[in-house]
């Protein structure tokens, strides 16, 4: 990755429903990846950014009072952190926009006005080396 993009969809890139999605994000388990979060709005813009192995987490009841809201429903909440288990994010299907893959090695997925971008490959590979 020679640049961050943004959100917007390539020409030519069909967007992933949130079963889809699911599925890539599960391919890319065990992997070293670097995320990205940003505005999924407007111009591109990063506000976070985290490295390592990824892999899927349950939810702990403190997460849970932080992730769910005070939402009354329950709703399936997926839990995938990178690295520690302290670190990571949430999908949730009554939050999912859209995901689409910009590059074999670009997952974006769009959670209401956030978007998560993750990356295995690119120029910022050291970070994915790890130490």
């Amino acid at each position: 990755m020679s640049r961050f993009f943004g959100q917007d969809v390539p020409a030519g890139t069909e967007s992933l429903d949130y079963e889809s999605t699911l599925e890539a994000l599960l391919s890319l388990i065990g992997r070293q990846v670097l995320v990205l979060f940003s505005g999924a709005e407007g111009g591109p813009f990063v506000v976070g950014v985290l490295s390592g192995r990824l892999d899927r987490g349950e939810l702990d009841e403190r997460l849970q009072a932080v992730v769910l809201r005070s939402d009354e429903a329950l709703v399936e909440t997926l839990f995938f952190h990178v690295g520690s288990r302290m670190n990571g994010f949430v999908l949730r299907p009554d939050e999912f926009e859209r995901a689409y893959w910009r590059t074999s090695e670009q997952l974006t997925i769009q959670l209401g006005n956030c978007a998560i971008t993750v990356l295995t490959q690119g120029e910022l590979g050291e970070a994915l080396s790890g130490p």
